[in-house]
């Protein structure tokens, strides 16, 4: 059946002029787009957008989803002690990962975010996550982490680096290319502080097999990347360079303590750095250093990380939040236009997760991923300042409809397959029986 989306506008990227736009789609691909109308066939599908704003569905880079469960739990502490208290007193039932999850699958959607590369654990956890973000309509790349070193005074890893590996290659061939197609997944070692170089070659080889990329946080702390430099002689990036981990196959989750030399590695091997400034700036990691990798022609991308840091799935305040710290980083009034920051959480972040020619843009052959924008409203107006107004001053709360594959997964403020007055109602009980989840004050030092 072919569907078209009509009577709407968006941001032709010619000029990034708003001009009118019409969709036709077959079997969730976009097949025509045109600024005059299409003709509607008897048996076609036809939604009407009656002039408001549709753009590419948003690529939110990086997130933990479960943790819509721990957000307000752990506020006003710094990444280390933060990191801490997450290892140590966040540990949810089968139930509550899958409620959870799909919480922050409601938020992201009904943010306009259409695709999210989700890292989460190896193991019943992941697999769950899983799970629900593919029963929320989600496009996911997801990411099982592994680990086979002790950070800090965490639980020591369950798995050998073997084993880690072994597992991590289970889940990918029972879940990659699931969903019809929406869920993919990567290789993903959790970060250096965790990880030997044993397995972070393991990790290289194993994607290489796969046919896959590569995601997982790097420099997100001082003190965890000043520990780099104890146990290796090295920085994080230097030592992850040279077990092949950088490319342009790979994701870099906040990057924020880089030397010159780092940027340089990122930069020449291609890699794709993933900015979460909500989280960044919550739990005091520092401040991002995008402008310098932007200068340097590092593909940036945007993440809104995990609700626990950030407070926040909305892709829409993170964009307006990597324009206004680029800006006061770099003490450039044009660093980070509004043109750029749109890009980063469409087309950008589609080639950062390995979705690039798939999503991001509004082009035949790409998947019909889309969100649209109520418009006019009395804080977005007129077209000619719509791209500014978007960025700076539009929150999740004006988008109106979201479609992935070129079916409404929300249409007019309302979900069209999940109940979520019900998903709600049931998280609210499960939050207010865990106890688990509040650990007493005198635990927390």
């Amino acid at each position: 059946m072919r569907t078209i989306i009509r009577n709407g506008i968006t941001f032709h990227r010619s000029d990034w002029k708003v001009g009118s736009i019409n969709l036709l789609v077959e079997g969730g691909v976009i097949k025509q787009v045109s600024t005059a109308e299409i003709k509607p066939e008897p048996t076609d599908q036809v939604f009407d957008l009656q002039g408001r704003l549709v753009v590419p569905g948003f690529v939110d880079s990086h997130t933990h989803l479960a943790q819509s469960f721990g957000r307000g739990i752990y506020d006003n502490v710094h990444l280390t002690r933060w990191l801490n208290y997450l290892s140590h007193f966040f540990d949810l039932t089968p139930e509550e990962i899958y409620v959870a999850v799909t919480i922050g699958c409601i938020e992201a959607l009904r943010s306009g975010t259409t695709a999210v590369s989700e890292m989460t654990t190896l193991g019943e956890w992941g697999e769950i996550t899983i799970q629900a973000i593919a029963d929320s309509g989600l496009r996911c790349v997801a990411c099982t982490t592994m680990g086979d070193y002790r950070e800090g005074d965490n639980p020591p890893p369950a798995l050998t680096t073997n084993q880690a590996l072994k597992e991590a290659e289970r889940i990918f061939k029972k879940w990659h290319g699931k969903a019809g197609g929406r869920l993919t997944m990567r290789i993903s070692p959790v970060g250096l502080p965790a990880c030997t170089e044993e397995l972070m070659r393991g990790c290289r080889a194993l994607a290489d097999q796969l046919g896959v990329g590569l995601h997982t946080h790097c420099c997100e702390g001082e003190t965890e990347t000043a520990d780099s430099i104890e146990r290796f002689g090295r920085t994080e990036v230097e030592v992850i360079a040279r077990c092949g981990v950088l490319g342009p196959d790979t994701q870099l989750a906040h990057c924020i303590w880089l030397t010159d030399r780092d940027r340089q590695l990122i930069a020449e091997s291609g890699s794709n750095v993933v900015t979460c400034p909500s989280t960044n700036t919550k739990v005091t990691d520092g401040m991002p250093p995008m402008p310098a990798l932007y200068k340097l022609g590092v593909n940036i991308a945007i993440g809104c990380d995990g609700a626990a840091s950030s407070g926040t799935y909305d892709m829409l305040q993170e964009a307006r939040m990597v324009s206004l710290l680029g800006k006061i980083a770099s003490n450039e009034a044009d660093m980070f236009p509004a043109e750029d920051v749109y890009q980063m959480m469409t087309e950008n972040g589609a080639r950062a997760i390995g979705l690039g020619g798939q999503v991001g843009l509004l082009e035949p052959g790409y998947r019909a991923d889309l969100t649209v924008i109520d418009y006019p409203q009395p804080h977005l107006i007129d077209e000619k300042r719509l791209m500014s107004n978007i960025i700076f001053n539009a929150t999740g709360k004006d988008v109106d409809s979201v479609f992935v594959d070129g079916q409404p997964l929300i249409w007019r403020g309302e979900f069209t397959h999940l109940d979520v007055e019900a998903i709600t109602a049931h998280a609210l009980e499960l939050m207010r029986k865990g106890k688990h989840l509040y650990p007493r004050p005198s635990e927390l030092k």
